[in-house]
């Protein structure tokens, strides 16, 4: 049975404003929203009298017969239970009834639905319900293996969260999780109405934690409900009692004091071996030049996810210029966040980073919208590369990754931002 049902999220103490989707209705509704505020007054009491702090109920005659849903935060005492669900069946009334059918609200500790539709046998709980989602606008931030790293442990906790709440007598669970970093400690609920079984209740919450996808696991917070299930976590508090569940992560690994010392070695053996090295290809080079052999060739490999990246040659560039694996730009660039965005202009944004050896850089992120494909941003990084002169920016290498286009400049903070959004 499809329901529409809109879902209102509260954070912090104060309601914000009401959103609700609803069902109109054929006459006005005034005979169906007597029937609902008169069955609504029973339930503050019948919920938090009941064992698990949900209730159902339902009134009237035909064609105006209103079913009802209730369902409090599963550690909420008996009187805020109470008080939890008439305010929110008030608004309901007072701020959707007029001229529709079918409603629902949730205020952060109760989930409150009506409708004209009988919804409230939990065999008839359907698996194309539209979901209520919202996300943190934050980011986790740092480089690319520690946000992988803690959203791992965001993924980790929801999971045992889920499987704790679908075993539980309420159908209720909490959890904390700590990375063991700088990150803050995460929180996790997971809830649904008590009368759905172990696995009806597991397979509902799996598939709102299934709607996570790589982009938002990187979120450090969101919640999304059905009417008779949801999950939330955040980096904060936001329930009454303690967590049920305890994570921790291994901390990040340190770097031996030792070792720290001995780095210093590192560049003095690698750079007269790498300048080397390069010789070597360029009288090679020059050698199959002079012969008359000259060509760009391209091999194709592919990642995990099946992006295609094309590794070149270096004909017509310098010596320095480089192919950057996306990774290494992520980390530069702190995962592209805001605080290191310089500006941004029609061909996309340019962000300072700086590379684990200590190298600033200006990253420019090419627009999607720009229109180049692979081989006009391929020959395009080929005529700048040859175009090199003290005067301009120096164009240190780029990056193909999937639909991403990066060139990767030396930072020069005396130059205009121009340099890098407009020209070369």
């Amino acid at each position: 049975m499809d329901i529409v049902v809109g879902v209102l999220l509260i954070l912090g103490l104060m309601p914000m404003p009401f959103e609700v989707i609803m069902a109109a209705a054929d006459d006005g509704g005034g005979v169906f929203c007597d029937n609902l505020k008169f069955v609504s007054a029973t339930l503050p009491n019948k919920t938090s009298s009941s064992p698990h702090h949900y209730a159902t109920a339902a009134a009237g005659q035909a064609p105006d017969v209103v079913y009802v849903l209730a369902l409090c935060r599963g550690d909420l005492n008996d009187t805020a239970c109470g008080e939890s669900v008439a305010y929110t069946f008030a608004r309901l009334i007072n701020e959707s009834c007029v001229a529709n059918y079918t409603a629902g609200a949730y205020y952060g500790d109760c989930t409150g639905v009506y409708s004209f539709q009988n919804f409230l046998d939990p065999s008839d709980a359907t698996e194309d319900e539209e979901p209520f989602e919202r996300w943190n606008v934050n980011n986790i931030t740092g480089d690319g293996e520690n946000v992988r790293f803690i959203a791992g442990l965001i993924q980790q906790l929801l999971s045992e969260t889920v499987e704790r709440a679908a075993g539980a007598a309420g159908r209720f669970a909490t959890g904390v999780v700590d990375t063991g970093r700088t990150f803050p400690l995460v929180y996790s609920l997971a809830q649904c109405t008590p009368d759905l079984s172990a696995g009806d209740c597991l397979a509902c919450l799996r598939r709102l934690t299934g709607m996570i996808n790589s982009t938002m696991a990187v979120r450090m917070g969101a919640q999304i409900h059905v009417t008779r299930c949801y999950f939330r976590y955040e980096a904060y508090v936001f329930y009454d009692s303690k967590p049920m569940l305890h994570l921790t992560g291994a901390p990040a690994p340190a770097i031996p004091k030792r070792h720290k010392s001995k780095l210093w070695v590192i560049p003095i053996v690698v750079i007269p071996v790498v300048a080397f090295f390069c010789f070597i290809v360029y009288c090679g080079w020059r050698r199959r030049h002079r012969k008359g052999i000259m060509g760009l060739q391209a091999r194709r490999t592919e990642n995990l996810q099946g992006d295609e990246e094309l590794v070149w040659d270096l004909e017509g560039k310098s010596p320095e210029f480089s192919v950057f694996e996306f990774d290494q730009v992520l980390e530069a660039t702190s995962n592209f966040s805001e605080e290191n965005k310089l500006g941004e202009g029609g061909f996309g944004a340019v962000y300072k980073g700086q590379f684990s050896d200590g190298t600033e850089i200006a990253v420019k992120r090419l627009a999607s919208h720009s229109g180049q494909g692979f081989i006009e941003f391929k020959n395009e990084v080929q005529l700048i590369a040859k175009l090199q002169h003290r005067n301009l920016v120096r164009l240190l290498g780029c990056c193909s990754h999937g639909e991403e286009k990066i060139l990767v400049y030396e930072f020069l903070p005396n130059k205009s931002l121009d340099l890098f959004i407009f020209g070369i």
